[in-house]
């Protein structure tokens, strides 16, 4: 492996975000405690010069970094750009919904700021991996961060249950995905996602022949299913959410997420799709049922409005795996419609979890987010109202939001792949979401006495504001005029295969 500047200048926003991390460590160190307020403010600017330097390279070809050709252990082609923005974004608007929060539960410090940071830098380096080993360090930047991020409220015990449950599942999870590298690279004699599809594409006997490839492709597959939380693997995703600091949970449900779908989508068109009648699309495809199913069944008997974002996370896993599985047979609009449902999934989710944010009381608790508590905060708050009324019907999958045209792309695409059954589960799955989602906005607007216990507080913040406001204007956006990210999606999925061989 040769490392050069040329290649040193390709990963540009990659080492702003790593200034910027180190930074804010520093700044946390040598600050005084009057002048301890600007970690925020710093942590945007690193992101919104990412941002510029990610855009501003959008129409530039495909680097091979530190490597030969496609064998390269990063890729940074459109497509990998294309998600660096999507999680640049994501990374910028949980900052954003940060501050306040952050102040009121007592972790407004450097670290937490840094955490978010380098979980982005992990999670970039996830979309741009040629190899497996590249993608797993990815992996285990981010989820090392997140994991500090889950429990950075240590006087509350649910935080500390909550990291401790993401810790053990997630290792969970990384030996499933270390096993199942070990054996693909004992098969085929290299980790590269090319030298993969080139295994697999010799011989039609290749699979047959090779049980331990076979089952090493397995593995890593159930290692993504842990980390995206899918039926039957989601069993850590509700207590996690619950007690993580709230704007940490829509973190970790847009960015760990998305992240994790655009590898394993890298990983089918790469490597996977080259096989015909593969062993693994019945798994994929009944995961995919199975979460839709799960998540939305789960999802209409929580109390609690964080536990139903949850499991409406898990849902929306489900929905994502609809255009793999497409994707997955060759279908060649399916990663384009699984980008595009991804940019809206992290806006309306982000979205809902900063208005959450914006009212829970300081001492949080499970009392302060049930259903009840939130009894008449719409008319108390009209902004923050309508957003949340946009962002449940936009993760509802109605229009004019990025969550309609999101889902009609999926599942116009499952349909082209002759995977009707699929596109038939989807649309069930999101006629039942329709009753939970309207439920929160029930509480919102139709009840006018709280239920017995505490009810929310506002914590009123420029930044959280303008976060929400951002997620909403982008989900609009998104609805309204979806055909410019269409376009960018369908060159930046193009990319890959144009990389492949």
């Amino acid at each position: 492996m040769s490392i050069t500047l040329a290649d040193l200048a390709q990963l540009l926003p990659v080492w702003i975000l790593v200034a910027t991390g180190l930074l804010l460590l520093m700044y946390e160190v040598f600050a005084n405690q009057a002048d301890r307020s600007h970690y925020a403010n710093i942590s945007v600017v690193g992101f919104v010069l990412a941002l510029w330097a990610t855009y501003s390279s959008l129409g530039s070809g495909t680097a091979y970094l530190f490597g030969q050709g496609a064998t390269a252990p990063l890729i940074l082609d459109g497509f990998a750009r294309a998600g660096s923005l999507l999680l640049l974004s994501g990374g910028l608007i949980a900052t954003l919904l940060s501050p306040a929060y952050a102040k009121n539960a007592g972790h407004d410090t450097g670290e937490y700021y840094a955490l978010i940071v380098f979980a982005v830098v992990g999670m970039m380096v996830m979309v741009m991996a040629g190899d497996l080993m590249t993608f797993f360090l990815g992996l285990e930047t981010m989820s090392i961060a997140v994991y500090a991020l889950t429990g950075l409220r240590a006087g509350d015990a649910r935080s500390i249950e909550a990291a401790l449950k993401y810790f053990l599942m997630g290792a969970f999870a990384t030996g499933f995905l270390l096993f199942g590298i070990a054996m693909v690279y004992g098969a085929t004699g290299s980790v590269a996602l090319v030298d993969l599809a080139r295994f697999l594409s010799a011989s039609d006997s290749a699979l047959s022949a090779n049980p331990i490839l076979l089952l090493g492709v397995v593995l890593i597959l159930i290692g993504f299913a842990f980390k995206v939380a899918a039926v039957p693997f989601h069993m850590w995703a509700p207590d996690v959410y619950e007690g993580a600091p709230t704007p940490v949970a829509g973190f970790m449900a847009v960015g760990v997420k998305a992240a994790a779908f655009l590898a394993l989508l890298r990983l089918v068109m790469v490597a996977l799709g080259s096989v015909e009648a593969a062993p693994w699309l019945p798994m994929l495809r009944w995961v995919s049922i199975l979460t839709i199913l799960g998540g939305n069944l789960m999802a209409l008997s929580q109390s609690n409005v964080k536990r139903m974002l949850a499991y409406s996370s898990v849902s929306h896993a489900g929905y994502a795996m609809i255009g793999i599985v497409a994707a997955a047979k060759g279908e060649t609009t399916a990663g384009n419609a699984v980008l595009f449902y991804l940019t809206g999934y992290t806006f309306m989710t982000l979205g809902a979890f900063g208005v959450l944010a914006f009212l829970e009381r300081k001492e949080g608790g499970p009392e302060s987010e049930r259903f009840g508590a939130y009894a008449g905060v719409g008319f108390k708050h009209p902004a923050m109202g309508a957003a949340m009324v946009l962002f449940m019907i936009a993760l509802a999958g109605m229009p004019p939001t990025g969550g309609f045209f999101g889902k009609l792309y999926l599942f116009s695409a499952a349909i082209r792949a002759n995977e009707l059954p699929l596109a038939l589960v989807g649309i069930a799955g999101s006629l039942v979401s329709v009753y939970y989602y309207l439920r929160v906005l029930v509480h919102f607007y139709m009840r006018e006495v709280p239920e017995p216990g505490p009810t929310p507080t506002a914590t009123r913040s420029t930044q959280l504001s303008l976060g929400v406001a951002l997620s909403a204007a982008l989900i609009l956006i998104l609805g309204v005029f979806p055909s410019q990210w269409v376009q960018v999606s369908a060159k930046a999925v193009a990319s890959i295969a144009a990389a492949t061989f």
